[in-house]
């Protein structure tokens, strides 16, 4: 299995061992080298996680803080009275004492809520049932009588002004007047029906009602209308803007629904076009304001409509629970839209709970937490200039951080415990680094020296293996050309010394017999001499010591001399050759035996590699700078693959045909080395099956 290491030089074995002996203990301290920088890396990593436990301990213990200031407050600054009012005056300033909190509603034992600007199912407004005095109720009813039955609306209107007159308090008087206003909006006498309105209006301060409405509101909408039928749009647009301002400034409780539909119905008109064209800039600052209220308003609405959808349920499950104490937090999450909505409630005091209302809701307010309350409490933690604390969502994006808000690598992060479960404390590095990137330079360093080991070791390796093939097939190479060289002089020699004992014997009487085998003799031992001298040549040339003999000469000369001592041996082969010379001669500065030696080994090339078609063609011809000669065949021809390595020395091409014929691998080496050192150049055009030529271009003298 191994036999080819016996080829193997000493000094190549030497150098194997050399190259394992640095191999495994550079790897092996390369290896403890990577593993000392991750243990440094982790070590960082848990020096960094206790300090940020100790940082998120500390922001939510200061939130914890917030919310026990909210409980003070609330238990301090107790309402003035249960009235819907008074309880949303008493919820704007609690927000406003704790800005940390926002959205503050309050729970009753009836389902009612309340917040800092809408109720719902709260004590709201509502009108009596019937008339104090039975002869305004008489009056009363025969004026709605004639109104809707008999359709006599002069009749109606002194009906209802009759039980005006015996009305006792602001609420009866109030219906009234809006019904006589009424009638006189069905007959067209709309600018009657405006000043029955305004007699309502004049009766607003005593929180007058009609059904479920405030009075002043349902009196400014007919009187809009009234203005609008009588195309006084100044009028209509002032009254309007005047309701609008009123639904926004005072609205009452949600549950009847009839508040929502005035507001939508209002902001409709309002906002139309033709209506909203401000008249003036400060009507258009005006209306900027307003429309910026009913934004807030609405807010409010849906966020109370929210709370009574799907937080209530479970507000009221846990008080009912009775394992709430007084003044004790809980927490309620829902996911909305694919986010979480937080929400906290305290369960309050028995003083108010008599009045019964029985808990405190409320959310923090995360965009004051973030711009103001963490800077602030992280102003007072000395974490030194090497780490800085962030606020990350729950997708890793930057809410907050010390100093640079655009760096987005951390070191570590972790998430809150409690009120912010969708975020994240982090520390960071001032430059941005990971942790990995901290003790990435060491960790290069390192791996690169590893790398560059284990780079050197496969290089070494690699040139070992190479050196231990070159030198195996540089043997075997050798071998086969000692062998094919043998082979090749052995027909030389044979034809000499047949040829030599046919004479000495004294058979061959004919003197021209005899003549022809001596000049058979002499061209065997030329053709002799020219193998030992490719031999010798070789070993010059590879050593770098052959030299060359130029002077000027003529080249065909040369090349004629050589085809006719070559000229027995393709002949013997049964080959036809063709040569195109010149008369004149073509002067070049060359060694004479070397340009035959290259024609000869190009001759003997096509000997060797032609098949049945056996034709030879030699040419020489020139242009004003070159000298050019040319060997061709119809042999077997060469692959585009192998063109390029037919120079090689000992190469030969691998093929059945070329098995079967000896060579020495030298000839072409030769050539290609004697045509360059009389710098010139030698070209090869092959085809497979079709034959070769070979072109040498020699400059002129």
């Amino acid at each position: 299995m191994f036999k080819f290491l016996k080829h193997i030089a000493p000094r190549t074995k030497i150098l194997f061992v050399a190259f394992m002996l640095i191999l495994l203990p550079g790897a092996i301290i390369s290896y403890l080298s990577l593993q000392s920088i991750r243990q440094k890396a982790e070590n960082l990593r848990i020096k960094h996680s206790g300090t940020l436990h100790l940082v998120r301990d500390k922001l939510e213990n200061e939130i914890s803080r917030l919310e026990s200031n909210l409980q003070s407050s609330a238990i301090n600054l107790p309402p003035e009275s249960d009235r819907a009012e008074n309880l949303k005056v008493w919820l704007r300033s609690i927000e406003s004492d704790n800005p940390a909190f926002k959205q503050l509603f309050l729970v009753n034992s009836t389902r009612g809520l309340i917040s800092s600007l809408v109720s719902m199912g709260w004590n709201g407004l509502s009108g009596p049932n019937q008339f104090m005095n039975p002869q305004t109720t008489s009056s009363f009813n025969k004026a709605e009588n004639a109104e809707f039955r008999s359709k006599n609306l002069i009749e109606s209107i002194t009906l209802y002004r009759e039980a005006i007159e015996s009305s006792t308090t602001s609420q009866e008087r109030a219906l009234l007047h809006s019904r006589i206003g009424r009638c006189y909006f069905k007959m067209g006498d709309y600018r009657r029906a405006i000043i029955e309105y305004n007699k309502v209006l004049d009766l607003r301060n005593n929180r007058t009602t009609i059904g479920n409405v405030p009075s002043q509101i349902v009196a400014l909408s007919q009187i809009s209308e009234s203005y609008k039928a009588l195309l006084a749009d100044i009028d209509y647009k002032n009254v309007l803007f005047d309701l609008y301002k009123q639904l926004l400034d005072q609205p009452w409780d949600l549950a009847s629904g009839e508040y929502l539909y005035y507001l939508q119905s209002v902001s409709d008109k309002v906002h139309h076009p033709v209506v909203s064209k401000p008249g003036s800039d400060s009507s258009a600052n005006d209306m900027e304001v307003l429309m910026i209220k009913e934004k807030m308003l609405r807010g409010q609405i849906s966020h109370i409509e929210f709370i009574q959808q799907n937080i209530l349920p479970e507000i009221e499950s846990v008080l009912a629970q009775g394992s709430l104490s007084e003044l004790e937090s809980h927490n309620i999450s829902k996911e909305i839209n694919d986010s979480t909505v937080h929400f906290s409630f305290l369960k309050l005091s028995p003083g108010f709970q008599q009045s019964l209302v029985l808990a405190l809701g409320f959310q923090l307010n995360k965009e004051y937490i973030l711009s103001d309350f963490f800077p602030e409490v992280l102003a007072s933690v000395d974490l030194g200039k090497d780490i800085l604390v962030g606020i990350l969502s729950k997708n890793d994006s930057v809410l907050y951080l010390q100093q640079d808000p655009t760096l987005s690598t951390y070191l570590v992060a972790e998430n809150f415990f409690s009120h912010f479960d969708e975020w994240k404390v982090a520390l960071f590095d001032p430059d941005g680094k990971s942790i990995e990137q901290l003790t990435g330079k060491e960790k290069q360093l390192y791996l690169a020296l590893f790398i560059g080991i284990i780079v050197v070791m496969l290089v070494g390796i690699i040139l070992m293996v190479y050196a231990v093939i070159h030198e195996s097939e540089i043997s075997r190479l050798k071998s086969e050309f000692v062998s094919n060289v043998s082979h090749e002089l052995k027909t030389p020699l044979a034809l000499i010394r047949m040829f030599g004992e046919t004479l000495d014997s004294g058979i061959v009487t004919d003197e021209k017999k005899r003549r022809k085998f001596y000049s058979i003799i002499r061209k065997e031992s030329e053709r002799l001499t020219h193998l030992i001298n490719n031999v010798l040549d070789f070993s010059r040339m590879d050593a770098g010591v052959k030299e060359y003999n130029l002077h000027e000469a003529d080249l065909v000369e040369a090349i004629r001399n050589s085809l006719e001592a070559y000229k027995f041996h393709i002949s013997d082969h049964g080959f036809k050759i063709e040569s195109e010379l010149p008369d004149e001669p073509i002067t070049i500065k060359m060694d004479n035996d070397a340009i035959s030696q290259v024609l000869l080994n190009l001759l003997d090339n096509a000997v060797k590699y032609s098949n049945e078609n056996k034709f030879i063609q030699v040419k020489i011809w020139r242009n004003s700078a070159f000298a050019m000669f040319s060997v061709s065949d119809q042999g077997v021809g060469i692959s585009k693959v192998e063109l390029h390595k037919i120079f090689d020395k000992f190469y030969r091409i691998s093929d059945a045909r070329t098995a079967e014929t000896r060579g020495s691998g030298l000839g072409l080496t030769l050539a290609k080395h004697i045509v360059e050192a009389h710098r010139g150049t030698i070209e090869v055009e092959s085809e497979v099956g079709k034959g070769s030529r070979f072109t040498v271009r020699l400059p002129l003298a």
